[in-house]
């Protein structure tokens, strides 16, 4: 485990003084474009020096990165995450269905590593298509996420009654019905609709 400095950790420099953490706002340049970076560190007490630890160094990385990711018009970490979080998709979860590797959405999100363009086109589409994600949920016949696919509704319009297809997915089996789907016809004028006896 990476051990965070603090005002009581002696510097590994000297031995004698105490390292205080700091934080500094620095300029960084990247493609042609600059931005404010908050980087950590500390200093010395007694002989001034100015160290970075493994976990600083970690913290420095991921906020350089994280601007990197920006100027390149890439999702960053904070973005990913809200899209994995809209569709409750665990890390594992995530990575099996867009792809990447196991641990890949551990780090696209804490921004240790920038993804490519074609994970971020993927991620873009199913963030502004929910119909989109659920293609792919069928597509992969990832089970786990199919038995919590909302119910969809397509509105067909006939002559001047328009009308709804209602499927749903059932628990329990549906007769004369396969994969415990059945779409329902009622009209889209109506409220409400009596429900069959097999729904009862």
């Amino acid at each position: 485990m990476e051990k965070i400095m603090d005002d009581k950790t002696l510097c590994p420099l000297c031995g004698e003084g105490h390292i205080t953490p700091r934080t500094e706002s620095t300029v960084t340049e990247y493609r042609g474009q600059e931005s404010n970076v908050t980087l950590q560190y500390a200093e010395c007490d007694v002989c001034g020096s100015e160290v970075v630890g493994d976990a600083e160094g970690r913290a420095n990385k991921r906020a350089v990165l994280h601007f990197r990711k920006t100027v390149d018009g890439l999702l960053t970490g904070e973005e990913i995450r809200a899209i994995r979080d809209k569709y409750r998709l665990t890390q594992t979860q995530a990575a099996q269905l867009f792809g990447g590797g196991p641990v890949a959405f551990s780090k696209y999100e804490n921004d240790d590593v920038a993804h490519s363009d074609a994970m971020d086109n993927l991620l873009r589409l199913v963030r502004r298509s929910e119909e989109a994600f659920w293609e792919l949920v069928e597509e992969k016949q990832f089970s786990e996420l199919l038995n919590r696919r909302p119910a969809r509704i397509t509105h067909y319009p006939t002559s001047d009654i328009s009308y709804v297809v209602l499927t749903m997915r059932m628990d329990k089996p549906v007769p004369t019905q396969s994969a415990n789907q059945m779409s329902y016809l009622i009209p889209h004028r109506t409220t409400q609709f009596e429900a069959p006896p097999w729904m009862q």
